[in-house]
């Protein structure tokens, strides 16, 4: 039964991420049209600099392509979602300009235990040795709650902490990235435990 959930979960993100994929590949050649359109005749550099940007995004999108294509484990979905919003953001940047609009926020969202994972842990999903949480005891104290405590009581203190370090919530202050990264890899370890 277990077995049969994770799949599916499996599956459901891996198909989302490919329907993702799919909607920021259909937005770049409406961008190499505008930017012909815009800037060819009369600034042929600023055009030739979009261009290149624009196909490598088109490379970068067929390797994540292949990546999704080729994942086996949540763990190689995790690393490929993280690049796949890292991409969408740098698109998103060119689009911004090249449109003379203002940058969207949060266009692809996914968990953030998801991104701390997937920069935790390497290719075969074995955590790396140099965490900065060791112990669950010591996740429990970073959250500040009581070992004991259920998911839901772990995740509001995940989150009040998060939005306490959060760089978002810090007027782009990110003096404590450290603590934030040290609160999100103690909610990993927990509710990693609880969901054991």
């Amino acid at each position: 039964m277990e077995r049969t959930k994770t799949t599916e979960q499996f599956l459901k993100k891996k198909s989302g991420l490919k329907r993702y994929l799919e909607k920021l590949s259909t937005a770049l050649p409406p961008a190499f049209d505008h930017a012909f359109d815009r800037y060819f005749e009369a600034q042929a550099g600023t055009y030739l600099k979009l261009e290149a940007k624009l196909v490598r995004f088109e490379g970068l999108i067929l390797k994540l392509e292949d990546q999704i294509a080729e994942a086996d484990t949540m763990a190689d979905l995790r690393q490929t979602a993280g690049r796949l919003a890292y991409v969408a953001d740098r698109i998103d940047e060119v689009e911004a300009s090249l449109y003379k609009r203002s940058r969207r926020r949060n266009r692809f969202v996914f968990d953030l235990s998801d991104f701390f994972n997937s920069s935790q842990k390497n290719r075969n999903g074995s955590s790396p040795s140099q965490g900065e949480v060791h112990s669950l005891d010591e996740a429990y104290q970073t959250l500040n709650i009581e070992e004991g405590a259920t998911l839901s009581e772990v995740t509001a203190a995940f989150r009040r902490l998060a939005k306490q370090y959060h760089p978002d919530a810090r007027g782009g202050d990110r003096s404590n990235e450290r603590h934030l990264r040290r609160v999100l890899e103690a909610y990993q370890i927990v509710k990693e435990s609880l969901q054991t």
